[in-house]
């Protein structure tokens, strides 16, 4: 099997080099071996979709003669061909030397469909026996987390007579703009709906010890939160790039932070905060927003973008324990997503997955500084109680 991601350990695997530039790594980007300079300017092109179409040499051979080349063609292709057999999972080499190896148990066509993903899928799709067993749990219990919290929220609602027959039963959801006090225990909810999920989804993930479960829940909720979120504004906004879900039944957008601060029952300097919330948001369009509406993941992209979320490499860093759940897991989403690119008869499907990491390394990086944004809130006298992740082995 393909290494997918780094343990983040000394002495947990041999050194490495750069399969692009040949720099010494210490640890894997995009799921393959690469620098994060090489990285950075793959996800550059396509974030931008502008690929280079000029070799500086005019040969493409520009990364053989010096491997520090600043030819961005020559850089650009070898990155992708790197990707394409990186991608060349064990069950497909193992079927290579036995034809008969690789079969697909689902019905071609219904790996081909794609439908959006919520509280309602859970009640009228039937599961059926696929080859894709690991994204067919996550699209199940993704689908129960959203028929929990859906259920959950309405009971936070400040305004209880204004809840309609479409909000109970889902039909006809009202998403209401979020405020402090919604939002706060909305988290909570989450929190134990994704501990839910990852029991149900995952049996390496309810085979953990106490600890290991808050370790991996703790580093993998942010993560988790903004790709589902975004997921979800994708849907629902498509053309309201700067509208997000705060929590399953609630949103906020420019207008609505104006308001989101006028049930916080703390002491805070108001404009501070909401101009903070502004540039959070902002940031959150510019890193990955835009990149996903314009990549659009279907369902099955979407699942398999889950599981790679939760078990995210900030997870696999933690512990060898979680390290080895995280690289069978992950190698199971990607032996899938190959299975489904190929009987859709994709033949791009090493540079799409590129592209998909792309987007988890944006997401990755806009949590990192959204942890920093909270830890100033907190300054401000903000979601010191609200932050839902269950401290380790509690």
């Amino acid at each position: 099997m393909f290494t997918l991601l780094s343990t983040g350990m000394e002495g947990a695997q041999e050194p490495r080099i750069c399969l692009i530039c040949s720099s010494p790594i210490s640890q894997l980007h995009l799921g393959i071996d690469s620098c994060r300079a090489c990285a950075v300017f793959y996800k550059r092109i396509i974030s931008t979709n502008r690929k280079p179409a000029k070799c500086k040499g005019g040969e493409g051979t520009c990364l053989d003669k010096d491997e520090s080349t600043s030819c961005r063609k020559c850089r650009y292709e070898r990155f992708s061909r790197v990707l394409k057999k990186a991608f060349v999972t064990e069950k497909e080499r193992d079927g290579i030397q036995n034809p008969e190896a690789i079969q697909v148990v689902c019905d071609p066509i219904e790996l081909r469909k794609t439908t959006f993903i919520d509280h309602n899928t859970f009640l009228y799709e039937r599961t059926c026996r696929s080859s894709t067993p690991t994204l067919d749990k996550i699209r199940w219990s993704y689908s129960l987390m959203c028929l929990t919290r859906k259920t959950a929220e309405l009971g936070t609602r400040p305004k209880p007579s204004d809840l309609k027959q479409g909000d109970f039963d889902g039909s006809n959801i009202n998403f209401t703009p979020g405020t402090y006090s919604m939002v706060v225990p909305n988290g909570r909810i989450f929190v134990g709906a994704l501990c839910d999920f990852a029991n149900v989804t995952f049996p390496e993930f309810a085979e953990l010890t106490a600890v290991n479960k808050g370790l991996c829940i703790q580093n993998c909720y942010q993560q988790v939160r903004l790709m589902e979120s975004t997921y979800r504004s994708e849907h629902y906004f498509p053309d309201g790039l700067g509208t997000y879900f705060a929590s399953y039944t609630t949103i906020v957008n420019d207008e609505s932070m104006v308001s989101f601060l006028n049930d916080c029952p703390f002491e805070t300097n108001k404009q501070e905060v909401i101009e903070a919330l502004k540039a959070n948001a902002e940031r959150t369009k510019t890193m990955h927003r835009e990149l996903f509406h314009r990549l659009k993941p279907d369902d099955v992209e979407f699942c398999a973008l889950m599981g790679l979320a939760f078990w995210n490499n900030v997870v696999a860093a933690v512990n060898e324990d979680l390290s080895s759940v995280a690289e069978t897991i992950r190698g199971a989403i990607l032996s899938e997503m190959h299975d489904v690119y190929k009987v859709r008869g994709r033949t791009d499907y090493a540079s799409r997955l590129g592209e998909l990491f792309c987007l988890l390394e944006s997401v990755e990086e806009d949590v990192t500084l959204t942890e920093h944004d909270l830890e100033v809130f907190k300054l401000l006298n903000l979601f010191n109680e609200a932050f839902p992740v269950p401290s380790p082995g509690s």
